[in-house]
């Protein structure tokens, strides 16, 4: 049997694609998986915010389109580039593949922190918690593939991007200066988490298959903060959870005009999690 995986174009989400269809291959090896490179309108329109034209979904509609037509069987994200309310046709049917989940600076040479005066960022949450560490420093926005990004910062246009490792290390980029945001830096739900889409009932043998349990249960955690929070990311708000195969920890981040609210707490029901921290946020949220 031939399977279709739908993948965006970039060089990172073509090797994240990839990465699903090997662990695939494994499982199935009398079925043949191909990968089908699909063009959404977030990779096309980089003159933009996401906030201004659609949010998190310009990265999955027309793979979700496809799925929808036949055209894929199965499509593969980032997490974390997901919305929080999918149309009820489709499902994540496995998450898989945690890469290191942290926040990094990237910059080139040997900028030192005391000289960063730009960082580029087009995140709202990573925005938020780097003005805390870096109050003497302008914020830009930045959009386009890791690849665009990283020759801003090498031509000059800015000093330094925020971005996540988990891109780093799946592109195989050392060329550049890390340097760490620290474990209080609360990264974005699903981050370095791959995520499979598919329409509900269907490939349910193959996307079975390949689940990891501990991923998906931290990615439930941390998605059903951001569903009773009403987040995504128009607003300043993060989640990291940890589970154990006994327990989940969860730490959450809400940035607001007023103050920052960080949370940590932990649960045995992913979803019950997610949900009693976002409604301790909101309560301190109106307390403020």
């Amino acid at each position: 049997m031939k399977i279709k995986i739908g993948s965006r174009k970039s060089t990172l989400a073509m090797k994240q694609s990839e990465y699903v269809a090997e662990k695939l291959r494994v499982k199935f090896p009398n079925d043949t998986f191909e990968i089908i490179p699909i063009s959404t309108q977030g990779d096309k329109q980089l003159n933009k915010t996401l906030q201004s034209f659609g949010g998190k979904g310009v990265f999955i509609k027309e793979l979700e389109n496809a799925l929808l037509n036949g055209e894929i069987d199965m499509a593969v994200h980032s997490a974390k580039d997901m919305p929080t309310d999918m149309p009820e046709k489709f499902e994540i049917s496995a998450a898989l593949m945690r890469e290191d989940r942290s926040d990094v600076l990237v910059c080139y040479g040997d900028t030192k922190i005391e000289n960063i005066k730009t960082i580029a960022s087009g995140s709202p949450r990573r925005i938020a918690q780097a003005k805390k560490l870096f109050p003497n420093t302008v914020f830009k926005p930045i959009r386009g593939n890791i690849e665009t990004r990283l020759k801003k910062v090498k031509d000059g246009e800015y000093d330094a991007v925020i971005m996540a490792r988990a891109a780093l290390i799946r592109l195989n980029i050392n060329n550049v200066n890390i340097i760490p945001l620290g474990d209080n830096f609360i990264c974005a739900a699903g981050q370095g988490i791959l995520a499979v889409e598919t329409v509900k009932g269907k490939m349910t043998d193959y996307t079975s298959a390949i689940n990891d349990k501990k991923v998906m249960t931290e990615l439930t955690a941390e998605r059903s903060f951001l569903k009773h929070i009403g987040g995504g990311c128009h607003i300043p708000c993060g989640a990291s959870a940890v589970y154990n195969n006994s327990k989940i920890i969860m730490r959450t981040f809400y940035g607001d005009t007023k103050t920052d609210i960080i949370l940590k707490m932990e649960d045995c029901n992913p979803e019950l999690l997610g949900q009693k921290m976002a409604h301790k946020t909101i309560e301190l949220t109106e307390g403020k």
